[in-house]
């Protein structure tokens, strides 16, 4: 049982990652390396794919931060 829980707490976490990495491509005018439907497409087949946009992917806004 602890092992289902495990994957249980995983999954739900990816799905987080990929609804605010959703909302933060949307909200960007420019993303780094691939385009924005490149970057959705691979957080749909890779798993945890949407903390490799989070790290890498993210282009300059031009806003202060």
């Amino acid at each position: 049982m602890d092992i289902l829980l495990v994957i249980a707490i995983v999954l739900i976490l990816n799905l987080v990652l990929i609804a605010f990495a959703i909302i933060d491509i949307m909200q960007r005018s420019n993303v780094k390396y691939l385009s924005k439907t490149g970057w959705i497409i691979l957080m749909a087949f890779v798993l945890f794919g949407s903390a490799i946009y989070l790290l890498v992917g993210r282009g300059e806004d031009g806003a202060a931060t």
